[in-house]
């Protein structure tokens, strides 16, 4: 049954766009056309990290989803601490899925059903999570790159890379994601020469495109900091103290 959402808050909607029972989006948010909301799927929700903040936290970022997109039945987009959260095209969210606050998914991915995508996490066009899968907060997924089943993706996957376990590791390449997104013979030999030789075609190619997006995105991205022994702990501690 199809029925109107719950909307909460400023919310602006393209065309087309339609809602299964139960459907709950909080504004700010940003909505293109011919997007489908399975059943008790929540757009906006409020992440652990703001909740924290208590009333210190003020929702300044926006939920940014573009148009042709599938949200399955109980998958979550919540809203950002930051900036904005972001879906841009014709991506799939399977149901069960979590895009966590301040991702920033591209366009023609896909995440399997039950996937997680952590805060601040990057998945840029044509890349996947298979089922199950999980990509650690503040970690990019490079073009055409995939993460098999029940993988738990925690460093970041290189562009056309297919990578299976937990951690997830590299197995091969992602031959098929080449073939799914269309790339012309053209396209496909110039990316066939960046991964054999590493050279990479000047212009505006697909090859060239994806590499400066995959490059600004891990510059923007930054691992969270990992403590590894007790003088880790005391030099962490010893910056909390000081901006308490």
């Amino acid at each position: 049954m199809v029925t109107e959402p719950v909307i909460i808050g400023d919310v602006t909607m393209g065309r087309r766009n339609t809602f299964e029972h139960g459907v709950v989006i909080s504004g700010p948010a940003v909505i293109g056309d011919d997007n489908f909301f399975g059943a008790y799927s929540v757009i906006g929700g409020r992440c652990r990290q703001a909740h924290r903040q208590g009333t210190a936290w003020r929702r300044t970022g926006v939920v940014s989803i573009g148009s042709g997109n599938y949200f399955g039945e109980h998958s979550v987009m919540h809203a950002p601490v930051g900036d904005a959260t972001v879906i841009g095209d014709n991506s799939s969210v399977g149901a069960g899925s979590l895009l966590a606050h301040d991702s920033r998914i591209g366009s023609h991915v896909t995440l399997s059903v039950n996937c997680a995508v952590g805060g601040h996490g990057v998945m840029l066009d044509w890349s996947g999570l298979g089922i199950g899968s999980s990509l650690h907060p503040r970690t990019v997924m490079g073009h055409w790159s995939f993460a098999g089943m029940a993988a738990a993706v925690t460093r970041t996957v290189g562009i056309g890379q297919l990578v299976v376990g937990n951690p997830a590791r590299f197995l091969r390449l992602n031959y098929e994601a080449f073939v799914r997104s269309g790339l012309d013979r053209t396209a496909l030999a110039q990316l066939r020469e960046f991964f054999d030789a590493g050279q990479l075609p000047t212009g505006s190619d697909p090859a060239s495109r994806a590499v400066a997006e995959f490059e600004a995105a891990t510059a923007r991205t930054i691992r969270n900091r990992v403590l590894r022994n007790w003088s880790d702990v005391e030099l962490e501690r010893s910056r909390e103290v000081t901006h308490d």
